[in-house]
């Protein structure tokens, strides 16, 4: 599992996470749900190992502890943001994802080769490989970033906000690849503001306000109409249809 204990973040001045305690299972989709600047996106780079604390854990071994490789072999980290540094094709850059798996002199495997294109053709960006990363439309670099990740052999899949800049049916798409991963053993960890989204694919939710856990648990228990309007700030109806709930804002 990873987990947080009581994990304390300050950046600069501003402390941005306080005494957050959070598990996530192998095998579950676990949201991290919440407004704008809830520290969402640092609580994912600190589970990822990329902001220093000693306060999160994978397995029993503090994150800490663990070389650049080792983490870059156990955990898909998927940033909010981030543009490609160089203007590479969007074959090269889902071919970052095999990195972790291959030391500096090693050249392409067969076996990396295969992953990259299973990747490619998951996230429905075969016919985009041969372009450039700067000719790509924000979705279509969304998903050739979203294969990067998936091109990996991670234990844990960590991504912020992998539904932005997509279309209705790459949006479920995606998600129906993140549940599959789970299927496979696999942790998943997704920052969503997409609400019916998250009662769709979560187990279990985390929701953030302004750097505290408001509540965590099971999907089910943590999506109530009175949690959703202390955590927004606003009104919200739950509607269910069957086995099926949606969340609708009070405007």
């Amino acid at each position: 599992m990873i987990r947080a204990h009581n994990l304390n973040l300050s950046l600069g001045r501003q402390s941005v996470l306080r005494d957050v305690t959070l598990s996530a299972m192998p095998g579950r989709v676990t949201v991290l749900l919440g407004p704008n600047g809830a520290g969402k996106s640092s609580l994912m780079r600190s589970l990822a190992g990329l902001l220093p604390c000693e306060q999160v854990f994978l397995g029993d071994r503090p994150l800490s502890t663990l070389s650049l490789r080792e983490r870059a072999q156990q955990i898909g980290y998927l940033p909010q943001n981030g543009a490609p540094a160089w203007n590479i094709s969007a074959r090269e850059l889902v071919g970052l994802g095999r990195l972790p798996y291959r030391s500096a002199l090693t050249v392409e495997t067969e076996q990396d080769t295969t992953r990259v294109e299973a990747a490619l053709i998951a996230t429905d960006t075969v016919h985009l490989a041969d372009r450039t990363v700067g000719t790509l439309s924000g979705g279509e670099l969304a998903r050739v970033k979203l294969a990067r990740l998936f091109a990996g052999e991670h234990d844990w899949l960590l991504a912020d906000e992998p539904l932005a800049n997509l279309d209705p049916l790459h949006q479920r798409e995606i998600l129906n690849l993140l549940r599959a991963a789970t299927v496979a053993g696999k942790g998943v960890i997704i920052v969503l503001h997409q609400l019916d989204a998250a009662l769709h694919i979560a187990d279990d939710i985390v929701l953030l306000k302004n750097g505290e856990v408001l509540a965590s648990g099971l999907a089910q228990s943590c999506i109530t109409q009175a949690n959703l309007e202390q955590l927004y700030d606003t009104g919200f109806e739950l509607v269910v249809t069957g086995l099926k709930r949606t969340a609708i804002q009070n405007w």
